[in-house]
């Protein structure tokens, strides 16, 4: 049986952001996508994908990580329910890797306090979410700290190079390299 990583899919999130990671890591793990809405989520360029496990149904400790893509409603995800999830996760040690935006749910949610993550955002951006944003802001491509993999939204190759490696997902340098650009096949 597979090991399982959950990711949460919200309404015009960036699917872009996480395609290389599910590439990655879903030959070795179960991927199983989930959202607070019924039905099918649309992303930001109209993909439309099912979740597979609901809210309700999931018990961190069967997981092995989640992932949060960002995108422009990244901003909206203020549901108690997933803020309670998310605080679980992360009081339990369970990986959790943002990119782009998605780091304003975790700062929404309390788990940025204390510690360092990069984000996206605008000016603008940033002084909307400065009550939410507590921890310390660093401007790199991909910052872990403890449990937690921030990345910024145009660093998602090696976000999802991270990703695979921190689930040793590779059988192999040439596999690693394939995903990096770098393969001589």
């Amino acid at each position: 049986m597979k090991k399982k990583v959950l990711v949460y899919l919200y309404p015009q999130f960036r699917e872009v952001e996480i395609m290389t990671t599910l590439s990655i890591i879903g030959k070795k793990y179960e991927v199983l996508p989930f959202s607070l809405l019924p039905g099918t989520v649309t992303s930001e360029c109209g993909l439309m994908m099912q979740p597979t496990i609901k809210m309700k149904n999931i018990s961190p400790m069967d997981y092995e990580m989640l992932i949060i893509p960002g995108g422009k409603q990244a901003f909206t995800q203020g549901n108690p329910r997933l803020l309670h999830l998310l605080q679980v996760f992360d009081r339990e040690g369970i990986k959790i890797a943002t990119i782009g935006n998605g780091a304003a749910i975790l700062g929404r949610a309390g788990i940025l306090n204390g510690r360092s993550y990069t984000v996206s955002l605008r000016e603008e951006e940033f002084a909307k979410t400065a009550n939410w944003l507590n921890g310390t802001y660093v401007s790199k491509q991909i910052v872990e700290d403890k449990n937690l993999l921030t990345a910024k939204s145009h660093a998602y190759i090696d976000f999802g190079l991270t990703i695979g490696d921190r689930l040793q997902c590779f059988d192999g340098l040439e596999e690693y390299n394939f995903f990096k650009g770098t393969s001589s096949f």
